[in-house]
This record gives C-alpha cells, sequence and structure tokens, in this order.
C-alpha cells in the first residue's frame, strides 16, 4: 500500500525499532523540509510497537511517523520493509507477515544471511537486501554497504548518507567484521586518558584535551579522497612525535595480532 505521492519510496516500515533503526528513521525524516520531516517529499513511516520508548519519540518528533499494531501489519502497510530485530527474533517477527508483489525487504540484521532472511519471509519473489547502517546515518554522515544492488535499498540508503553497493554477501561480512572494531578505537583514545592520569594529570584536564584531539581528526577522515596513507603523513612531521608513537606501537607483531583478531569477527560475520 503505497500512501505517498511524492515519495517514489512509498511507505517504510520498520519491524524493530532499536537504536539502529532510530537513526535511520532520523536520517530519512531529517532530509525533508527544516529538518521535522515536513517538507515538500514527505516519507510515509509506519513502526512496529515495540521499542515503545523509541516509538513515542520519533512519533512525537515527526509527523508522518504512525505506529501499526503487529508487525505483520507493519508489512502490510509498507512497501520497503526494514528488518531491525535481534538476530534470534527474526522468525517470530516475521511470522505470518502478509509480503506481496512490489515489496523490498532490507535486512539490518550483523551475521544473519540474505537466505535466513528470506526463509523467514516466505516468498522467493520478493527481492531482500542486506544493510550495515551505522548510528551517523541519523547526520547523513557515513555510506552504508548494502547488497545487492536492489533498487529501493539503494535508494534508501542515498537518502540517509548514501549507499555503497557492494557485490556479494562475502566481502560484506570483512566490512561487518570491521564494525567491530569501532568499541576498540575508543579503548585506544580511552588508554591515553589512562596513561596522561597515570602521570600525574587529572581527570577534568586529561580527558577533554585527548578527547577533542581525537575529534579534531574528524575532518581528515570525511575526507575519503585522500588515501589513508597520505592522511597519515599530513598529521606527521619526519621524526617528530606522532610518527614516532606510532611506528613503535604499531609494529609488524602488534598489527598481526589486530589483524588476527579481525580474522575472528570475520569468521563470525560469515557465517550468516
Amino acid at each position: 500500500m503505497n500512501n505517498s505521492m511524492n515519495s517514489t519510496l512509498g511507505t517504510v516500515g520498520f519491524v524493530g525499532v532499536g537504536s539502529i533503526a532510530v537513526s535511520m528513521v532520523e536520517g530519512l525524516l531529517r532530509g525533508t523540509g527544516d529538518g521535522d520531516g515536513s517538507g515538500d517529499d514527505p516519507t510515509p513511516v509506519v513502526l512496529s510497537p515495540r521499542g515503545s520508548a523509541n516509538v513515542a519519540r520519533l512519533r512525537e518528533r515527526f509527523p508522518q511517523v504512525s505506529v501499526a499494531a503487529s508487525n505483520a501489519e507493519v508489512v502490510g502497510q509498507s512497501d520497503v520493509v526494514v528488518v531491525a530485530v535481534r538476530p534470534d527474533q527474526l522468525e517470530e517477527a516475521l511470522a505470518e507477515a502478509p509480503f506481496r508483489d512490489g515489496q523490498t525487504v532490507v535486512s539490518v540484521l550483523a551475521g544473519v544471511s540474505i537466505e535466513a532472511v528470506r526463509r523467514a519471509v516466505g516468498r522467493d519473489d520478493v527481492p531482500v537486501a542486506r544493510a550495515i547502517p551505522l548510528p551517523p546515518v541519523a547526520e547523513h554522515g557515513i555510506e552504508v554497504p548494502v547488497t545487492p544492488d536492489v533498487p529501493a535499498a539503494v535508494e534508501l540508503f542515498d537518502r540517509i548518507g548514501g549507499a555503497l553497493v557492494v557485490p556479494d554477501e562475502s566481502q560484506m561480512a570483512v566490512l561487518s567484521a570491521t564494525t567491530g572494531a569501532c568499541t576498540g578505537l575508543l579503548q585506544y583514545i580511552s588508554s591515553l586518558v589512562d596513561w596522561t592520569v597515570g602521570r600525574g594529570l587529572p581527570q577534568d584536564v586529561a580527558e577533554p584535551f585527548i578527547r577533542g584531539m581525537a575529534a579534531s581528526l574528524a575532518p581528515s577522515l570525511v575526507d575519503t579522497a585522500t588515501p589513508m596513507p597520505e592522511v597519515i603523513r599530513s598529521h606527521e612531521t619526519p621524526g617528530g612525535l606522532n610518527e614516532q608513537l606510532r611506528t613503535t606501537f604499531f609494529d609488524d607483531a602488534t598489527t598481526g595480532r589486530l589483524h588476527e583478531a579481525l580474522d575472528g569477527t570475520w569468521r563470525r560475520a560469515a557465517q550468516g
């Protein structure tokens, strides 16, 4: 059922309204008008009733958000169905859902294959795409890997930061493995704070400075046209402190251990 006269996506439904779904809704509806989702091309969004606190906040903020009575009702009202439940809830969430011709299913479930989602959908003729959206999609701040090249899925993510089409699920598993590094990056910063405090600086001096130093690198990271080796060189003086710490810490042994750890997350992500 397409309730939108302007949006080529039609109605986007979310089965599961956790943090990633919230970020997607915010990104999708922030892209119109003055940020409240009331522009010339509003996209109707229907949410499942679970995750009531998140649902209530989104319903209050965006006028085109509605709440269905059940997951089956979400599917019945939607043209694009985003599946965003926990992997172990997949079968239950889509049980007896009335999928039909012309719909697209987008799964954001970590470690769950397209084939597993297709089995839960119960129809071979409904296109299923798999994606890895991260929280910055709320501000259109990151491209989203998606496979295969399903038009409605690509359009959805183009609206919230950009779709990064990946050829197949084996390559998606590699990217999925790297998402396990997010808190490790934060731990690196936390360790810098701990070392600084251990050398006698107060926490309320050390932490704001180091967090701000890390945040100052954001523009260089967003500039994806510049290769990472060049970004690193641009922040170093030959023989300087940055070069000393980087080359001392990231030796072959340390880098090797990191790659071994990534191999472990990759094997888990590839199980599907």
